[in-house]
């Protein structure tokens, strides 16, 4: 008996501290939001999160024909190191990495973009860069201020390499891609998968994957999480 009014104290600050960790938007009707419970749907919420875009292996010089890009990926080159490595095999191996080195390619936002709490979320913060929606025909989400090539035929390019995956169940691919250009080679992404393939709560994980120019975005979505009133909320 002892042991268990011990183990009551943990078990109330435990319940107290999980409480507190809670966004306070979860504890609100949508119309209620302040400004900070917005910003947290928009930046930090089961709908968006920041994720670290992955490079993709270099291309060799036939993938690079074959892609139209030339220049894509062909390395900066060993320079006079990697000349000097011929005879010392521990400086040509650095200067090959450093040949193949790539930038970091720092965080970008992912958003489920169609998702009510997020447009709920916009009219209370007005977000600048959010792009207009036209029609409930899509599921929509958007990958924000990522490094974009400047081709001819860019978003059908993009179009064929992106895709929701749920479980067992077929991909669905998007139906267009747009993109909205930036300064320098930003750009806002937006992604459109056909809301006439079913997505339900017992679909659980939803992993959405794109390959933007040579780095790859994948942010896992859970439907078990994005629900507000029981309700799925795509």
């Amino acid at each position: 008996m002892r042991r268990i009014l011990k183990s009551g104290p943990l078990l109330l600050a435990a319940c107290l501290l999980a409480l507190a960790e809670d966004p306070s938007w979860k504890s609100k009707p949508m119309r209620q939001w302040d400004q900070e419970d917005a910003k947290q749907v928009l930046t930090d919420s089961p709908w968006a999160k920041s994720v670290t875009p992955q490079w993709v292996r270099d291309l060799s010089p036939d993938e690079r024909r074959d892609s139209g890009d030339l220049e894509a990926d062909q390395g900066k080159g060993v320079g006079l190191e990697g000349l000097v490595g011929i005879f010392d095999p521990a400086k040509a191996a650095e200067a090959v990495a450093r040949a193949h080195a790539k930038p970091d390619p720092g965080t970008v936002l992912v958003r489920w973009e169609s998702a009510r709490p997020v447009r709920a979320a916009e009219q209370r913060l007005p977000d600048l860069e959010a792009p207009a929606l036209e029609g409930d025909n899509f599921y929509a989400i958007v990958v924000y201020n990522i490094a974009t090539p400047k081709r001819w035929h860019i978003e059908s390019e993009l179009n064929g390499i992106a895709f929701l995956k749920r479980g067992h169940k077929k991909d669905i691919k998007p139906s267009r891609v747009a993109i909205y250009r930036k300064a320098g080679d930003l750009a806002t992404v937006v992604y459109l998968f056909p809301r006439s393939v079913e997505i339900t709560k017992r679909d659980g994980s939803l992993v959405f994957q794109a390959q933007i120019g040579r780095l790859v975005v994948t942010r896992i979505f859970n439907t078990y999480e994005m629900q507000m009133n029981d309700q799925l909320e795509l």
